[in-house]
This record gives C-alpha cells, structure tokens and sequence, in this order.
C-alpha cells in the first residue's frame, strides 16, 4: 500500500474514532470526496502529496495531506472548533500505517474560507505533514 494511502486510513480511523471529533462531525460524514459535501458538518479527504526521502532511507517518503473542513454556520468559529478536535485526535506518536512507520506527523498549519458560492458555508484547510518509513516486513 503507498504511504499516502496507508496515512489516509489511519487518519480516517482515528478521526471517526475520536469522540471530540464525532461530537462536531457524524464519522459518516468523514469522507473521501471531492467538492462541497451533501451534508455539514463534514471532513472531507483534499490535495494529497508524496515525497519520496532517498537520503533518509530508500523506503521513506514525506506524505502530506489537506483535510477540508465545512460548516453551514456563519463565521469560522465551528470550523475552528472541529480542526483543534482533528488537530488534538491525530497528535500522538508514534503509530504505524497498514506496513509503514509514521515517524512524525505534524500540524503544518489551518486557513478559513468562506464559500464563494454561499455566505453560510465556511471551509477550513488543515494541513498534516508526515515523515513515514516502509516497514520491512511487510
């Protein structure tokens, strides 16, 4: 499974296992789609990048990850609220995803946007970077 993909899941399972995560947002509505989501509050899985890491080791990779966050409510603030209960469930370390070491995973950073195409929508970027390292026996 590619580091990307792996980190994915996991970040999935600890999200939608997270109950100050699922407080704010149903773990149905933590998902893997693009463009504006059917139902708010949601997660929804944004712009993935890979990084290979040769001059770590050969089976490394850097994987980063945008997570988008929205909201029917005006202003940011429970968007806000649902990227600290994201930011605070994926925080510990380590842990391993399906065959790779997350050595490190990081809060790179969090921007909030209202939607151009509705005042009531505000849509959040959560930013995750990863250092990860194949596993050899998998």
């Amino acid at each position: 499974m590619s580091p990307s993909f792996a980190l994915q899941v996991l970040i999935h399972e600890r999200l939608s296992a997270a109950p100050a995560v699922t407080a704010l947002v149903p773990a149905r509505d933590i998902t893997d789609r693009h463009g504006r989501p059917a139902r708010f509050p949601s997660i929804t899985f944004g712009e993935g990048r890979e990084y290979p890491l040769g001059g770590v080791k050969r089976d490394s990779a850097r994987v980063s990850f945008d997570l988008h966050v929205w909201t029917d409510t005006p202003g940011t603030r429970d968007a806000k609220l649902i990227v600290d209960a994201a930011r605070r469930a994926l925080r510990d370390a380590p842990w391993e995803a399906d065959g790779h070491a997350v050595l490190d995973l990081r809060f790179e950073g969090a921007r909030y946007l209202p939607d151009p195409g509705a005042t009531d929508i505000t849509h959040g970027v959560l930013t995750l970077d990863a250092f990860m390292i194949e596993l050899e026996d998998a």
